[in-house]
C-alpha cells in the first residue's frame, strides 16, 4: 500500500510541474515580428496650438493593429518624450485598446511645456505608442518613434502678490518692512496695476516679503524676470521725479507702461468696509471696520481682519455717497483672514491671505 502511495504521489508531482511549466508558456506573449508604426501624423508635421480654442482637438493619433497571435485585448498607451532623449523619461498620455486617440489643445500644450518647450516658440517632441496585454510577463511592443513640431502657448499664470520696493516707494530698499502691493487684476493673474505716489528714482517688484527673489524690473522697454538671487538684477521702472503715477505690469508678455497721473485727486477722511462678511448675515451691513490711512500715500488704505464668506463695499466719510465695490456690485469673499488693501484714486483692492 505504501509502494501504491508514493507512486501517486510520484505522479501528482510530476503533473503538477508539467502544469506549471505549461501556464509559464502560456503566459508568455510575443507580438508580431512586423514593423508597428504610427498612421497619423506624419513625421515632421507641425501644429500651432491655440489658447482661446483649449478644448478643441489639436492631435489626432492613428496606428497600426498589433498581433500577439492569439486571440487577446491589446492596449495602447500613447508616450511622449523630449526629443533625441530616446524615451529616457516617456510620459503616458492616453491609453485605449483603439488604435486611435485625440488629444485637446490644453492637453497637448501642458505636455509640451512639461517636456521643456518654450511658450511662442517652436520646438519638438517625440511620439511613439507602446501596445501591451494583461497576461503577465508578456512582451511590450513600442512603434517607431515620429517627432512632430508644436508652438505652445503660455499656461494658465500662477496667482501671485507683488509688492513695492526702491527708493520712489515707501520701503526704500528694504523687503522687510512697508512694502505696498500693487494691485492684480481680478480676471486676469498676470495684470496689475497702481495708482498712486512715488518718489524719484524708480522701482521694483518682488513676489515674497523678505526676499529679493523672485523679482521684476526692467531690460530697457521690457520687463526682466530675476528667478533667483543669482540672477542678473534688473533696471527700475523710472520715476524721474516724485509725484503721483499709474502703473501697469503685464508678466505674461513681459510689457509694461508708467505715466503720470492726472486724475482726480480727492482725499478722505475715513474709509470703511462693510457688508455680510462680517458678521456673516446682512446685519453686517449696519456694522464698518475703519481703514488705516498710509502715511506715504494719503489715498491708500489697510486693515488685517477675519472675514466670513459674503459680500462687502468700501465707504468714504462713513457715507454711502461715496463707496466702491466690483464694478459698481458688491465684492464676493471667501472666509478667511485678510491684510485688505484699498486705493481711493482708482477703487482697486486686495485681499492677501494672512495667518
Amino acid at each position: 500500500m505504501k509502494h501504491l502511495y508514493k507512486i501517486f504521489t510520484v505522479i501528482a508531482l510530476l503533473t503538477g510541474l508539467w502544469s506549471c511549466e505549461n501556464e509559464e508558456d502560456l503566459m508568455i506573449l510575443a507580438p508580431q515580428e512586423a514593423a508597428f508604426s504610427v498612421i497619423t501624423p506624419e513625421n515632421g508635421s507641425s501644429t500651432i496650438l491655440n489658447k482661446d480654442t483649449p478644448n478643441n482637438t489639436a492631435l489626432t493619433l492613428t496606428w497600426e493593429k498589433v498581433n500577439y497571435g492569439t486571440p487577446t485585448i491589446v492596449t495602447y498607451t500613447v508616450q511622449f518624450a523630449a526629443s533625441n532623449t530616446e524615451f529616457a523619461a516617456p510620459l503616458d498620455v492616453t491609453t485605449s485598446t483603439n488604435t486611435h486617440a485625440t488629444i485637446t489643445v490644453a492637453e497637448l500644450n501642458a505636455k509640451a511645456l512639461e517636456l521643456g518647450l518654450t511658450a511662442d516658440v517652436e520646438g519638438t517632441i517625440d511620439v511613439r505608442i507602446k501596445a501591451t496585454v494583461g497576461t503577465t510577463l508578456s512582451e511590450p511592443k513600442l512603434s517607431t518613434p515620429i517627432t512632430i513640431a508644436l508652438t505652445p502657448y503660455r499656461g494658465v499664470f500662477p496667482r501671485i502678490d507683488l509688492f513695492l520696493v526702491g527708493p520712489g516707494t515707501a520701503a526704500g530698499w528694504s523687503v522687510t518692512s512697508n512694502n505696498m502691493p500693487i494691485y492684480r487684476d481680478t480676471k486676469e493673474n498676470a495684470k496689475f496695476y497702481y495708482t498712486g505716489y512715488f518718489n524719484k528714482d524708480g522701482f521694483k517688484l518682488i513676489e515674497q516679503i523678505g526676499f529679493w527673489a523672485p523679482a521684476y524690473g526692467t531690460n530697457g522697454a521690457k520687463v526682466q524676470y530675476r528667478a533667483t538671487e543669482g540672477d542678473t538684477d534688473p533696471g527700475v521702472f523710472p520715476t524721474t521725479a516724485s509725484g503721483y503715477y499709474s502703473f501697469e505690469v503685464n508678466l505674461e508678455e513681459l510689457t509694461y507702461k508708467i505715466t503720470p497721473y492726472t486724475g482726480p485727486m480727492t482725499t478722505y477722511a475715513t474709509i470703511t468696509l462693510t457688508g455680510s462678511v462680517l458678521t456673516g448675515d446682512d446685519t453686517g451691513w449696519n456694522t464698518e471696520v475703519p481703514l488705516v490711512q498710509s502715511a506715504f500715500d494719503a489715498h491708500i488704505w489697510k486693515v488685517t481682519q477675519t472675514l466670513k464668506a459674503g459680500k462687502m463695499k468700501f465707504k468714504a466719510n462713513n457715507s454711502w455717497d461715496v463707496s466702491w465695490g466690483d464694478n459698481g456690485g458688491d465684492i464676493i469673499v471667501e472666509a478667511g483672514k485678510y491684510e485688505i488693501w484699498f486705493n481711493d484714486l482708482d477703487g482697486r483692492y486686495m485681499f492677501i491671505s494672512t495667518p
